[in-house]
């Protein structure tokens, strides 16, 4: 759904959706020695910094000349070099692990279908102003098909799934949400007699915040709730444990997973 052209104030959101205003679509600024440092996170697929209405003057006093002034020919080489320089193509775009997943909720759906095709369902205890935490998928959509959301007075708005928030910051403080368990990372290592060996797949996670909610699934039969509480130590595999803010601006060290993935529990 593209928002362009509607009145949010008056938009009424009936299936579990919630608008969020973003600050920029890409985290693209980070902090560095004192400072700022600005990210380059899009490569064209050319490069050119030449104004046409320079080359067409050359081209025309290169003709004058009748091709023999040499000056002109190098500058004329110089322009058509830049023109049709290409990119890197080894440079990596990075503009979608950039995408930008936090902002705050100005619009929360007032009903929802079922589980929308959610495999759990959850209280929801975010507030219209919370600064939230959401998943990537959304932001990355709206700067590569320009769907879901829109720039309205200047301010760019996102239409996402109150189902892929997982948190949100009110003053110094993280509030978990739908369920979701926000944890430090801890060393996964192992100790075979003397020697410590890192265990790739398990993640040593510390429990920060726990869930204030625990979610419903719709499998029950396969998934249950493993319950904790702040200081535990609990076991996830890797692939759960998912970076809060992994962009490069890294606005908090924190995971977040939910109860249902929990192998262990260290006592």
């Amino acid at each position: 759904m593209n928002l362009a052209g509607l009145d949010l104030e008056k938009l009424r959101l009936v299936n579990g959706e919630c608008i969020i205003e973003l600050h920029s679509l890409t985290e693209d600024e980070i902090d560095f020695n004192g400072g700022k440092l600005k990210i380059v996170n899009k490569v064209k697929n050319y490069i050119s910094d030449v104004d046409d209405d320079e080359m067409v003057a050359v081209i025309k006093a290169l003709k004058k000349s009748d091709y023999k002034d040499k000056n002109l020919l190098e500058e004329y080489s110089k322009m058509a070099g830049e023109a049709h320089r290409k990119a890197d193509e080894d440079k990596e775009n990075i503009q979608d692990k950039q995408a930008v997943r936090r902002g705050k909720i100005i619009k929360i759906a007032e009903a929802e279908l079922n589980y929308g095709g959610w495999d759990y369902d959850c209280e929801f205890d975010a507030v219209v102003g919370d600064e939230v935490w959401f998943d990537a998928t959304f932001t990355r959509e709206l700067i590569t098909e320009g769907e879901g959301g829109c720039v309205i007075d200047g301010k760019t708005y996102l239409m996402i799934s109150k189902r892929s928030i997982y948190a949100a910051k009110r003053g110094d403080d993280i509030v978990s949400l739908n369920g979701y368990i926000i944890g430090r990372l801890l060393g996964n290592e192992r100790m075979y007699g003397s020697v410590y060996i890192p265990d790739n797949d398990i993640q040593r996670v510390e429990v920060v915040v726990p869930p204030a909610r625990l979610p419903r699934y719709t499998r029950p039969d396969i998934w249950s709730n493993t319950e904790v509480k702040k200081g535990d130590v609990v076991c996830v595999r890797n692939i759960y444990a998912t970076k809060l803010d992994p962009t490069l601006a890294n606005t908090t060290e924190y995971v977040r997973f939910q109860p249902r993935v929990i192998m262990a529990h260290e006592r």
